[in-house]
């Protein structure tokens, strides 16, 4: 049967352009995310490309933009199947911990507390439930693989990152169908080698988000760890994006090592510490230094990488003008 296309591609190119400056907006979010056969079209186009080998289409930027876009907020914004499950859970949680006379838990629900199973997934998703379905998944990691274009990686970078970005369910459920099931890891770590500081960025907040998940640590420490660290150890700050970079990778390398001290030790050179160090003392990126100050604390509190901060000639006094009172209160137990 002969195949035509239905509409102009330039004309479609077009239209998906405006439709992307539209999503942006939170009025534009919330009225596209609703409207009947938007996203399955884009979502459809974007992954009829990427089975064409097309992933630089000049449409296909337009629409993981789009995607990216309608995904950010997802989990508060729109009810879904998570949402329900987070009631669950957080009842569940309240019950054990009003459990016995005697409790020494702070009663904050952390995202690694869930343990209830992740549900199945609809067979034909419509709507927002494209947004955050296996299929869509697959198709920001195939696009990761495939595309040459800095905007496109970017995109799906930030649409994983939006999924992974909340404290609930969806985030737990998303990281591991990344890293697990889709065995994402590598291509998102890829991302730190951009020459572009927004496809870093959007990597590295993605393996943050996802670094909060202890059933991930053991995957990711191996596959990102490398990247990661070197990262915080060649990263140079002539750039608009460095300190959400520089406290992303905190966060991630904190996150890791401290899962398994035995791994870090061989990322953990002089020169990562003294850019850490450095990013301590840097006063024009206060999320960055913070990040840096709770590395250094965490590093110190561990006593065989205690060891290791010492063989590279710093001590609790130096730390400890570093990073305030965390650090001193730390070292008081060894």
């Amino acid at each position: 049967m002969e195949t035509r296309e239905i509409v102009d591609p330039e004309v479609f190119f077009n239209a998906t352009g405006c439709l992307r400056n539209l999503s942006s907006a939170d009025a534009g979010r919330h009225t596209m995310r609703n409207y009947p056969g938007l996203i399955d079209s884009v979502m459809t186009y974007t992954q009829n490309c990427v089975a064409a080998n097309r992933p630089d289409d000049k449409s296909v930027e337009n629409c993981i933009c789009i995607l990216h876009n309608l995904s950010y907020r997802l989990d508060a914004e729109v009810p879904n199947k998570y949402t329900q499950l987070n009631h669950v859970a957080r009842n569940a949680y309240v019950d054990k911990t009003l459990t016995g006379c005697f409790n020494n838990r702070s009663g904050k629900l952390e995202n690694d507390e869930y343990v209830l199973p992740i549900p199945d997934e609809e067979y034909k998703p419509r709507g927002p439930s494209w947004l955050y379905h296996s299929d869509a998944i697959r198709t920001y990691l195939n696009l990761m693989d495939q595309s040459k274009k800095d905007a496109t990686l970017e995109a799906c970078a930030g649409a994983l990152q939006n999924l992974t970005a909340s404290r609930g369910l969806m985030s737990n459920a998303m990281s591991q169908l990344i890293g697990l099931k889709e065995k994402g890891l590598p291509r998102i770590a890829r991302l730190l080698q951009s020459s572009n500081s927004e496809v870093v960025r959007s990597g590295a907040s993605l393996l943050s988000n996802m670094s909060r998940h202890p059933i991930l640590h053991k995957t990711m420490a191996p596959q990102v760890l490398p990247d990661v660290s070197r990262l915080l150890a060649f990263q140079s700050g002539n750039n608009s994006n460095f300190g959400d970079i520089m406290s992303s990778a905190c966060y991630t390398m904190r996150n890791l090592i401290m899962s398994n001290p035995q791994m870090a030790k061989p990322y953990l050179t002089s020169s990562l510490l003294n850019n850490v160090v450095n990013l301590c003392r840097n006063g024009s990126c206060p999320k960055a230094a913070e990040a840096a100050r709770l590395l250094l604390g965490d590093l110190w509190s561990h006593r065989e990488l205690q060891s290791i901060l010492k063989q590279q000639g710093f001590d609790k006094n130096m730390l400890g003008s570093l990073t305030g009172s965390t650090l001193r209160t730390l070292s008081s137990r060894f």
